[in-house]
This record gives structure tokens, C-alpha cells and sequence, in this order.
């Protein structure tokens, strides 16, 4: 096969980004949608052997029926048949699921190591928030481990591989349709005897990959898979702090409170799980505080107000199946190496009764492998008719009777939203023990009446169509002089109307601006009328300017040309032209003020004074010095007539004025 490669004609296999036990993981592009998927193909080798299809099929489905954040979505699945180099056809399936940027915790540890306490409990309480919701569905995943769990480059937890998951419902064997039912050092210890799981058992699973974040190891470790499980069944783990000093006794509560191997005596739940995760990060009351039992974590002293502290037993290094465990086998094994005769007895005797302890799970693990090669015995029944059933009602009763349920929505105009409309295999078919049965649910009407979002936020809208059964669509921004920016104005189709489901309605939404109007030609009163009016709700500044280019009275110049875009409220000056004043025209004096004549006693002095005969026709004829001093003075007596006749003008200008 080449390297890019179609399935079903629609998804395009490109390279490789995992590989599992069973399955490798593809990159790949829905051509039909042009989005990124991520496609799981069973391997090759193992496409013979019909379990294998089973099992990817079941996992296909269990994902498929959850929808959460935190778990990796499933978009499709299909078969694709193929032509091996001798002729021969196999057929192998795939899934075609969610694609996710980031890494599995297993590559985060071992690029990073440990976590820090904080990290850690956020981490576990991401997991447990996807199991939340796949334990009220009735799935229960069987496999929680850190390559099946992926951090994002946004902080976010993905569950994935619900390969091996089972509805709660299911009492049957354990083993009766896969042959893997998870992975010795995350295993709880109902699974490792071979009897039925439930929600607690993923709760065990969760706990062992908390105390691998924080320490760096699970807390069980050994020379085989074998003696891993043993361990699991019959040894108490030591407390995270014996690893890691200085984490916090909360912690160690928490942690070891998760992994009893009663189930009833552990977390019954995961909500309760993650509310005392995130306690101990926060330094808050657990759960755990309310029974006095529980507050006795195992191995540890009791809680007292005097002993902040509790003294755990310290874990000595893994050596193998019996290593792992603390207390009396450290003791023996230190008295073994100083050569003391009596505790070698002792040893001995440990030897005799882990063998038989050892002999009793390898009889067990026996039991469970016949059963799960047993074929299981077939029992076929009518199909009831769980129609206009309430569909958490009608799941119930077909999981009841052994049926693997799945869900499917459609619109229905007679049957209430949530009820069921009908059943795949029909009513009245018969259906063996174990068969899958589709539920359709109805949705209810298939229109729906737009809601009215005007005044919201974006966020808020949204939220609000997304409830609705609509979908939000693009965002379209308008100018408004009064609804703050960023606030729905309406929407398109308007509210009110009725739609079908999963329409998309686009929003309008204020831009917080203002087209400013053209006010140049208007009157100083109408432009500010009409900038403060409610359809633009500016602020008019006046500024009076004297010309004669422009009309007076008029608008003839704009702070803000029009058509600009302002912010609601903001100010616009505005220029008016004002004539400007008429200059006071100047004008020659009216009449001429000539010297009067003098005196014979004038005419006496001349020779003294200069006012004598010299005066009066100043052509130089007057009589030596009296004459030339006579014109002198002429010119100086005419010079204050003129200023005379200055301070007259200005009276009667004033006058006219």
C-alpha cells in the first residue's frame, strides 16, 4: 500500500503517530469536511481474528455514545478490504475519531518525570472528570493508564481507548467477548481475580496513575506481569511521602484511600474522588475527614492534633514480586543477609506461604482464562417495545436484559423530547443475550423559535442559542450611538422566528461607534440639532470664524469629515463663518485754515518775532531776516492747524457715527 491511502473514498491516511497492541494511529484529512481527524486501523496481522474486530467495534461504540471535552471524540467508523501480495482479501476495520495536539502522560514522564503535586492533582482530577461522566452513562473503561490519557498544549485532559470497555449493567463473565481486560500495573485487584468491574474498579486505575505522577513509578512494580498482579491482590502499597518526602499527608490519604483493596471500602465515586483531589491541592477538609475510619490510612499511625504527621512504613527498592511490599519482608530479608539462623527459618517459612499464595492467583488466573475461551451460551428473546419510553428508563430495562444499548437523536413532532421513537432491531424481533440495540431518542419538534438575545453579550448569546438548539453563527458589527460595544443588537433570523434545529444565527453586534453626518450648509442650531439628535448622540462644539469667503451664519468646515467613525458620545467642532467688520473710510478735511493777517504792532516786531511781512506770500520779498524768520514760523503756525483740524474731523466723524 502507499503512503497516503483512501478509506471509504472519503478519509485520507497520511503518517503514522502511534502504535499500540493492537491498533496503530494515523494522521489523516476528511476530504468531505476538509478537517483534520486522527484514524485508528487495526493491525494488519491481527485483522483474521474476528475478536479483534469485535473489540474495535465495541470501542467505536462505547466512544460514540459519550460526549465530553474530555474524551476524544469518535467522528466514524467503517471497514476497508484489502489485497495482500498472494491474492488473498482481509478486511480491516477502522475508527475515525477526534484529532488531538499534545502528548500521553507516558511521554510526559518520561520526558519530565515526576509531576508536581499540583500538576499531578489537577491531572487526576481532569481524568475524573470524563470517567464522571462514562460511569452515569454505564461505561466503565477498564484501561485508565498514562498512554491512554493525553495532555494538550492548553492544560486540557483527553481520555482515550475505550477498547476495552463495559456497560455497568453487564454481570456477565468478565472474559466472554475480548481477551485483554487492561494492564497488570494499573489493574484493580477485582480485575486482576477475574470477577466483574464496576465504577470503582476505573476509580483503582485512576489511583495507580496518580501515584505514578507523583512518584515517578506505579505503586506496584515486579519481574513479570504475573507478579505485578499478585501484588495488586494481596500487598498494601506504600504512601507516595515514602518515595517523595515532604509531599502532604492529605496526599497520602487521598491516594492510598483510592487504591484499598475492598472496593466498598474506597471511593465509591468519582465525583467524590475529585472533590478530595482538588481538596488536598487546595489544603481544604476531604471527605475523608467525616469517618473516623478512613482516617486511618493503611499502615499509618493515627491522626492526632499533637502529630501533624503521620510515620508510614519506608518502601524498600523493588526486587520483585514480594519486593514491593513493606514491613515483616524487610526485616526477614535483613536478618537473612546478617547470617541469623532463626530468621532464615522465618524466611523460609515466607517463601512457603507466598508460593501458596502465588499458587492460588496462578489457580485463579487459570479459571479465568477457561472462561474467557468458554464460548458463552446463547440465549435469544423477543425485543420488547420500549416506544414514548423515557429513554434513561427504556436503556435500563434492554440493559437488563443483557442488551449492549446505544443512542441515536432525531426530531420527532409526536414524541416528547427525550422519549424514544423506536428501536434498531425493531420491536418484537428476536435478539440473542449480548446483541447491540440503537435507541432512537427523540429531540422533539424539528423548529425551533429563535430566543431574543438583544442587549447580551457575545458569550452570553451564544450560550444562550447553544441551549436553544441552535448554533451560532457569524458576527456581524454595526454602528449604534447608544448600545455599548460588543452588545447584541439582533439577530439574523430575527428573534421570534422559527428555524429547524441546529440553524445557524448569525449576530449582529454594536461596533460602539458613530457615523458622523455631513452639517456643513446648516445653520450653527440645525447642525447642532442634528449631531445631538438620538440617531447620532454627538457632543456640538461651536467655533465662530470671521470671514466674507464664506456664507455667514453657515457651517462651512468639520472637525470630523463626514462619513468618519467616532466613539459614541465623542464631541464634533464645528467652524461658522461671521462677517467680518467694515473698515472706517478716511476723507480730506472739508475746508482750509489760512493764517490771519497781521497787526501793524506785528509788523513792528518782525524783525524780532518773524510774523511780519515775510508771512504772506513766503516768495522771499520781505525785508532780510524778518521775512526768512516769518515763513519759518508760517509753516510751523500751519502745522498746528493741521492737528486742529485732525481733532475737528475726529469730532465730526464721531458725530455722524
Amino acid at each position: 500500500m502507499s503512503d497516503i491511502r483512501m478509506l471509504s473514498n472519503r478519509y485520507e491516511v497520511r503518517r503514522l503517530i502511534g502504535r499500540g497492541g493492537m491498533a496503530e494511529v494515523h494522521e489523516g484529512v476528511d476530504t468531505r469536511l476538509g478537517r483534520r481527524v486522527a484514524i485508528k486501523l487495526l493491525r494488519s496481522d491481527l485483522a483474521r481474528d474476528p475478536s479483534f474486530h469485535i473489540r474495535l467495534e465495541r470501542e467505536a461504540k462505547s466512544a460514540a455514545s459519550l460526549n465530553h471535552p474530555g474524551i476524544v471524540a469518535v467522528y466514524d467508523s467503517g471497514e476497508e478490504k484489502y489485497t495482500e501480495t498472494g491474492g488473498s482479501e482481509i478486511t480491516v476495520p477502522f475508527i475515525v475519531m477526534e484529532y488531538v495536539e499534545g502528548q500521553t502522560l507516558r511521554q510526559v514522564l518520561g520526558e519530565h518525570g515526576p509531576l508536581s503535586v499540583t500538576e499531578a492533582l489537577d491531572v487526576a482530577a481532569g481524568v475524573l472528570a470524563p470517567l464522571e461522566y462514562s460511569h452515569r452513562h454505564g461505561i466503565v473503561h477498564r484501561d485508565i493508564k498514562p498512554a491512554n490519557v493525553m495532555l494538550t498544549p492548553e492544560g486540557d485532559i483527553k481520555v482515550m481507548d475505550f477498547g476495552i470497555a463495559r456497560a455497568l449493567e453487564d454481570t456477565g463473565s468478565l472474559t466472554q467477548t475480548q481477551s485483554v481486560v487492561g494492564t497488570a500495573q494499573y489493574l484493580s485487584p477485582e480485575q486482576a481475580r477475574g470477577e466483574v468491574v464496576d465504577a470503582r474498579s476505573d476509580l483503582y486505575s485512576t489511583a495507580c496513575l496518580l501515584y505514578e505522577l507523583l512518584t515517578g513509578r506505579p505503586p506496584f512494580v515486579g519481574e513479570s506481569q504475573l507478579a505485578v498482579a499478585y501484588q495488586h491482590v494481596g500487598e498494601q502499597p506504600a504512601p507516595p511521602s515514602s518515595l517523595v518526602p515532604g509531599l502532604p499527608r492529605d496526599v497520602d490519604r487521598v491516594v492510598l484511600h483510592a487504591l484499598t483493596k475492598d472496593r466498598d471500602e474506597r471511593y465509591q465515586d468519582a465525583h467524590t474522588f475529585r472533590e478530595d483531589a482538588l481538596a488536598a491541592r487546595d489544603g481544604r477538609p476531604l471527605t475523608l475527614d467525616g469517618d473516623a475510619a478512613a482516617t486511618q490510612v493503611m499502615g499509618a499511625a493515627p491522626w492526632t492534633s499533637a502529630e501533624p504527621t503521620v510515620a508510614f512504613p519506608a518502601a524498600p527498592p523493588p526486587t520483585g514480586a514480594m519486593a514491593a511490599a513493606p514491613g515483616p519482608h524487610t526485616e526477614m530479608l535483613g536478618q537473612i543477609e546478617e547470617g541469623q539462623d532463626e530468621d532464615r527459618k522465618k524466611s523460609k517459612t515466607w517463601i512457603w506461604v507466598g508460593s501458596a499464595l502465588l499458587a492460588i492467583v496462578l489457580a485463579g488466573l487459570g479459571l479465568w482464562i477457561y472462561a474467557m475461551n468458554r464460548e458463552p451460551e446463547i440465549v435469544t428473546f423477543e425485543l420488547a417495545d420500549v416506544t414514548d419510553m423515557e429513554a434513561n428508563e427504556a436503556e435500563a430495562q434492554l440493559e437488563g436484559l443483557g442488551l449492549h444499548v446505544t443512542r441515536d437523536e432525531q426530531p420527532d413532532d409526536e414524541i416528547d423530547e427525550g422519549n424514544v421513537v423506536s428501536t434498531d432491531p425493531a420491536a418484537g424481533t428476536q435478539v440473542e443475550e449480548g446483541s447491540d440495540v440503537t435507541m432512537i431518542v427523540s429531540t422533539g419538534p424539528d423548529s425551533i423559535e429563535v430566543p431574543d438575545v438583544e442587549g447580551d453579550t457575545e458569550s452570553l448569546a451564544r450560550q444562550t442559542l447553544g441551549d436553544a438548539g441552535l448554533t451560532a453563527g457569524s458576527n456581524i458589527e454595526q454602528d449604534s450611538p447608544d448600545i455599548p460595544g460588543g452588545q447584541v443588537m439582533e439577530t439574523k433570523p430575527e428573534a421570534g422566528t422559527s428555524v429547524p434545529k441546529g440553524s445557524n444565527v448569525d449576530l449582529v453586534l454594536s461596533s460602539g461607534r458613530v457615523e458622523v453626518p455631513d452639517v456643513t450648509g446648516l445653520s450653527e442650531a440645525d447642525a447642532c440639532s442634528r449631531l445631538e439628535s438620538d440617531d447620532y448622540q454627538l457632543s456640538c462644539s461651536v467655533e465662530k470664524v470671521e470671514t466674507n469667503d464664506e456664507t455667514a451664519g453657515e457651517v462651512f468646515e468639520q472637525n470630523a469629515p463626514a462619513g468618519t467613525k467616532v466613539d459614541q458620545h465623542s464631541s464634533v467642532t464645528i467652524k461658522v463663518a461671521e462677517e467680518e467688520p467694515t473698515q472706517e473710510p478716511t476723507f480730506d478735511p472739508p475746508f482750509t485754515v489760512n493764517p490771519p493777517n497781521p497787526s501793524p504792532d506785528d509788523e513792528d516786531d518782525a524783525d524780532n518775532q518773524g510774523t511780519g511781512p515775510g508771512f504772506g506770500n513766503g516768495n522771499g520779498h520781505g525785508n532780510g531776516n524778518g521775512r526768512g524768520n516769518g515763513f519759518r514760523d508760517s509753516a510751523d503756525a500751519f502745522g498746528g492747524l493741521r492737528e486742529f483740524a485732525s481733532r475737528l474731523w475726529d469730532s465730526s466723524a464721531s458725530a455722524l457715527r
